[in-house]
């Protein structure tokens, strides 16, 4: 049976799923961004919007938000201790009808990293999600369960805020995030890592379309004790990592690593003339970091293709100077300048930029 789309409208309520700890900062930021739409709802990592009167968003629409990790139009809800009962409510929304994708997520139970907590799918997402594609309406559809989505992809969504609480909707593909159960990438977080520096440098390249290829020349600013270092070297790249602290002894050993041990603002720019992707995670405010790569991208012995910038928020007021910062880096002679607060980040966001768009396509053809 083909899906079909003619019943689906938007609907008067969206969802935003985040982080914990940044409700505060994705109702200021969606006020800022898009006037029309009030808050309704809130629970750690979830929150809603209404559409006034005069707000109109696209079906299809994306929102213009740094710590949006994923967004939607919300149905409903369903509350109740009868798995069985909840799912009738899922599947009579129309999405059910129309999908082609499936995702159930449970939201965030703390922050990245903390008490062992890193995002993704969990044994009861896993269950819940099992159950909703059990349902006779998905019987000889070619419906997926928590896989990736492509560009346009209809999915129904389904957000477990409460084990017995479900909020269910749907989006259409617009973004990569989009692509995730919950805006949260498929990771393996059991696999040993030097550090978190690792999953979140392994995340960024995904959401920013940047494919590190065999014998790229890459440096990251800050890189001990080398978790990033580490997935940029299983990518088959040469690595610079500059920081003046210890390295991994087994990113030391590597053949395709130099350290140097210099702080950022220190380091020899003819050093670093023919590296190709930049990359900075500093304990340091957004300013220092910023400082440091200017230094660097402004020298004449120095010309990036990219970088990727982890920016620390040591104040959640902080990400009210995210436009201004997008704005200072694209004077830089970046073109293309975004920025999201990865699912792996933590009080934190990520800033990807690249002087020529078409290094992003070009890598998107190679992945």
């Amino acid at each position: 049976m083909e899906p079909t789309t003619k019943l689906l409208e938007p609907t008067p309520f969206i969802y935003v799923c985040c982080q914990q700890g940044v409700e505060s900062v994705v109702k200021a930021e969606i006020a800022r961004q898009h006037p029309g739409l009030s808050f309704a709802f809130s629970r750690p990592g979830f929150v809603t919007f209404k559409l006034g009167p005069d707000a109109q968003l696209p079906l299809k629409f994306s929102l213009a938000s740094t710590f949006a990790r994923t967004s939607g139009w919300s149905v409903g809800r369903a509350d109740g201790d009868d798995g069985a009962e909840l799912v009738k409510q899922i599947i009579a929304s129309p999405a059910a009808a129309a999908c082609n994708h499936i995702h159930v997520w449970q939201r965030d139970r703390a922050a990245p990293g903390q008490r062992n907590f890193e995002p993704g799918e969990t044994a009861l997402a896993k269950a819940v999600g099992q159950q909703i594609a059990a349902a006779d309406i998905f019987k000889g559809r070619d419906v997926q369960l928590n896989r990736a989505a492509r560009t346009d992809d209809l999915v129904l969504d389904v957000a477990i805020v409460e084990p017995n609480q479900w909020w269910f909707g749907f989006h259409y593909v617009s973004t990569v995030a989009g692509r995730w159960p919950g805006g949260v990438p498929f990771f393996d977080t059991e696999v040993e890592v030097a550090s978190r520096a690792y999953f979140k440098l392994r995340e960024a390249l995904l959401w920013a379309g940047i494919a590190i290829q065999k014998g790229d020349i890459c440096a990251e600013i800050g890189s001990a004790p080398g978790g990033a270092c580490q997935f940029l070297l299983e990518s088959g790249a040469t690595v610079i990592g500059v920081d003046p602290a210890e390295m991994e002894p087994e990113i030391l050993k590597h053949e395709d690593f130099t350290h140097i041990r210099r702080r950022g603002n220190e380091v020899k720019k003819k050093d670093l003339k023919d590296v190709k992707w930049l990359f900075a995670d500093l304990n340091a405010t957004p300013t220092y970091t910023l400082d440091a790569i200017t230094e660097i991208v402004t020298s004449q012995h120095v010309d990036v293709t990219g970088m990727i910038l982890t920016l620390k928020m040591t104040d959640m007021k902080m990400a009210e100077e995210v436009t201004a910062i997008r704005d200072r880096v694209k004077k830089l002679g970046f073109n293309v300048v975004k920025t999201r607060q990865l699912s792996f980040n933590r009080g934190e966001f990520c800033l990807a930029a690249v002087k020529d768009k078409f290094a992003l396509r070009a890598a998107r053809k190679r992945t």
